[in-house]
């Protein structure tokens, strides 16, 4: 015979547990990738990005600026799929993007 116990227990009832914000989990992930449409992180933003996105949707060949948080590099992709050419976005740094890089991102993933 098993000496288990099958208890359930709520996680917030659980000493040291929380729930944490979009951010919180962003910096205990490694960090987070935003985007906004304009220049010096103005107009449209797409924020707190995680994970891998195969194609960033509407949000599709419009990025201007972009910022890393935490302490994960980022890739960023002129194609969808992780095709075309690949940009590294540093972590803990921000700022307008130039060149070929300006409003020609399609897909990104963490490092």
């Amino acid at each position: 015979m098993s000496n288990i116990k099958n208890q359930t227990q709520d996680l917030h009832s659980i000493e040291l547990v929380q729930d944490l914000d979009h951010e919180a989990a962003a910096t205990v992930s490694g960090g987070a990738l935003d985007l906004s449409s304009l220049r010096n992180g103005e107009g449209s933003r797409l924020n707190n990005l995680t994970g891998r996105f195969s194609s960033l949707g509407s949000f599709n060949n419009i990025a201007s600026w972009y910022e890393v948080t935490g302490n994960r590099n980022w890739y960023a992709w002129t194609g969808r799929n992780f095709t075309g050419t690949r940009y590294l976005l540093r972590a803990g740094r921000k700022g307008n993007l130039g060149g070929n890089a300006n409003n020609n991102f399609e897909s990104v993933s963490p490092a």
